[in-house]
């Protein structure tokens, strides 16, 4: 495949003069994007077809033409520059594999329907953090052919003289940044907010979920996981609640496994940034672990008060890289949103009004943007913020409402051609994180339908035809820049990793050895290349694989029944010891309430569906 140009190119029209006469024969190119890993059977299910005309019909195993659905019309989807159709198969709910047809060409046969479709993504996206351990072997036990002896396990680092010390301080553990072997606070700052989060919201779901690894007490593996980064985080605050911003050699090491990587490491800056968003991720941190392991729980409190403290004395101190060293900078001149984040969470945490926050803007989250961050806080805790609740829920929805309408036309998908810079698959994910967090506060089911639709275009309904996430789909990323993934060995890469995606930025594109020829194709949604050289497109991060997570979590979470505590969402009908019960419906004001277990679910009026509360939910 030839990614420079990424799509095949055709013309779906072929004149040809005959005795005078234009005779026009239409050639069928017609290409069919869909979400390769599969679709849920009770959710609303779309692919999309480029280049085609006609009705599709969807052909089970047996040959049989089990739906036939005409195409929605075609519109341009200026980030690719296609003009596509969506194609709406929803009524299709038996579960099974499927061929897609058009104009009795089959186009592909690899259309899946199932349940629990996104448990094993889940599985594999939280599996990758334990891949990213640095300080410790990774045992064949968990890991596979990917096995490996531990890197980086010196935990005495020297203090750079930017972090305005000298001598040593152990620290060791955490998880391994990106394709490199850097572990920075402010990146873990969002990534491990967005996993405690995820556990915060469906707890029971992820008590029980495992993905094989290694044990820490009686903790759930995903807190297990995010344990092993919290512990380095702890390592990195200094004795006067400054947090030091990294640790990082000198300059990024070559295609080397970890344990060959022995550049010597420091300890390098201390800044608002990194100190701030320490703080939020800590306070999170000490009422998510209170019922497993209080001591615990609270050392995460106390460090997030006194990184608070230092924050609040030291509120404009940006960092820059050193002269002398180049690993990622991180960098954020912008420190009011870390404020935001940092006080919102510990006045949810502690009830200490002397924290507490308000957010008129904010944006979908971004390492350098943690706003977003704020604001779901706040739009969740309506009791503890009482009238800025409500102004943060309308700002929720309010967004919402232009990603829902964007998602109506082109690939489905929320994001417009600016969306398109680095990393932009985690943008993606991150405004799907936006839309369920606007489900859960309204239970407007188009919110959590445009969520749903940014897995789609991650997993394979997309201008490239592919999946980005490694070992899953049936075209997937091969050679990203990881540099274990690159040094192992092993053919195939790490699984469960979501690559950064298409941008046009070229940041990687150059004449050096390791640098990469021009893949750009003038258009931001198809500029990318599976390539270990494209650090700006096939990069891996933590960052970048948590909102996956979080995303693809949500949604099996809320199919197996779970839903926030917080949320507005009908609780879930629950099975009885012998079964489940029958719901039963009784007449309430010209509508029906349904009653299951005996307990009130929702009422429905006219056809729609509202919760107890009074918001629409169907």
């Amino acid at each position: 495949m030839n990614f420079k140009f990424g799509l095949k190119q055709y013309s779906p029209i072929k004149i040809a003069l005959v005795s005078g006469l234009a005779l026009a024969s239409i050639v069928n190119a017609a290409t069919a994007y869909i979400n390769q890993v599969g679709y849920r059977a009770s959710d609303a299910k779309e692919f999309t077809i480029a280049d085609g005309s006609g009705n599709v019909d969807i052909v089970d195993a047996s040959g049989q033409t089990v739906l036939t659905v005409t195409p929605k019309p075609a519109n341009m989807w200026a980030p690719s520059g296609q003009s596509v159709q969506l194609v709406d198969f929803s009524e299709l709910k038996a579960v099974g594999t499927y061929s897609i047809k058009l104009n009795g060409q089959e186009l592909r046969n690899d259309l899946k329907i199932s349940d629990n479709t996104f448990e094993d993504v889940t599985k594999a996206a939280l599996k990758w953090f334990y891949y990213q351990r640095a300080s410790m072997a990774l045992d064949k036990t968990y890991a596979e052919q990917w096995a490996r002896p531990a890197g980086h396990t010196n935990a005495s680092v020297a203090l750079h003289n930017s972090t305005g010390g000298s001598g040593n301080i152990n620290s060791s553990k955490g998880w391994y940044d990106a394709g490199d072997y850097g572990r920075y606070i402010v990146n873990s700052g969002i990534t491990t907010y967005t996993l405690l989060s995820l556990y915060e919201h469906f707890p029971e779901y992820f008590k029980t979920l495992k993905w094989n690894i290694p044990a820490e007490g009686t903790l759930p593996d995903l807190l297990a996981e995010i344990k092993y980064n919290l512990d380095w985080m702890l390592t990195m605050q200094a004795s006067d609640g400054g947090v030091y911003h990294k640790l990082t050699s000198l300059g990024f090491p070559g295609d080397v496994m970890p344990a060959n990587d022995r550049d010597p490491l420091y300890v390098i800056g201390k800044g608002t940034a990194a100190t701030l968003d320490f703080a939020g991720v800590m306070a999170v941190a000490a009422r998510v672990y209170k019922p497993f392991d209080a001591t615990f729980a609270n050392k995460c409190l106390e460090a997030a008060k006194a990184a608070f403290a230092w924050g609040k004395s030291n509120p404009s101190k940006a960092f820059k890289n050193p002269g002398d060293v180049s690993t990622g900078e991180y960098g954020d001149g912008n420190l009011g949103d870390e404020m935001k984040f940092a006080g919102t969470e510990l006045f949810i945490t502690t009830g200490d009004a002397s924290y507490k926050q308000n957010v008129s803007e904010a944006g979908v989250p971004n390492w350098g943007d943690v706003s977003g961050l704020a604001l779901y806080g706040i739009a969740t805790h309506e009791n503890e913020f009482e009238a800025s609740a409500p102004a943060a829920q309308a700002l929720l929805s309010e967004m919402s409402d232009k990603f829902v309408n964007r998602a109506m036309t082109g690939f489905g998908v929320v994001m417009d051609s600016d969306d398109f810079v680095w990393g932009s698959n985690a943008v993606a994910a991150n405004q799907g994180i936006w839309l369920l967090h606007a489900y859960y506060m309204t239970g407007e089911k188009s919110y959590y339908d445009a969520a749903r639709k940014v897995l789609d275009y991650l997993l394979g309904k997309n201008p490239l035809n592919m999946s980005f996430m490694t070992g899953f789909g049936t075209k997937s990323p091969k050679m990203p820049h990881h540099r274990p993934s690159t040094a192992d060995g092993v053919s195939a890469p790490v699984p469960g990793m979501l690559v950064g995606g298409p941008q046009p930025g070229g940041e990687d594109i150059g004449s050096e050895s390791w640098e990469c020829r021009d893949y750009r194709t003038g258009k931001p949604a198809t500029s990318y290349t599976d390539n270990r050289c494209s650090y700006a497109s096939n990069e891996v991060a933590i960052n970048w694989n948590a909102p996956l997570a979080y995303l693809a979590g949500a949604i099996e979470a809320l199919n197996a029944g779970h839903v926030p505590s917080f949320s507005k969402l009908a609780p879930a009908p629950t099975p009885t010891a012998i079964g489940l019960a029958r719901p039963s419906l009784t007449k309430v004001d010209n509508g029906l309430k349904l009653k299951f277990n005996g307990r009130e679910v929702f009422v429905e009026k006219n056809g729609k569906r509202f919760n107890l509360n009074g918001n629409k939910i169907k």
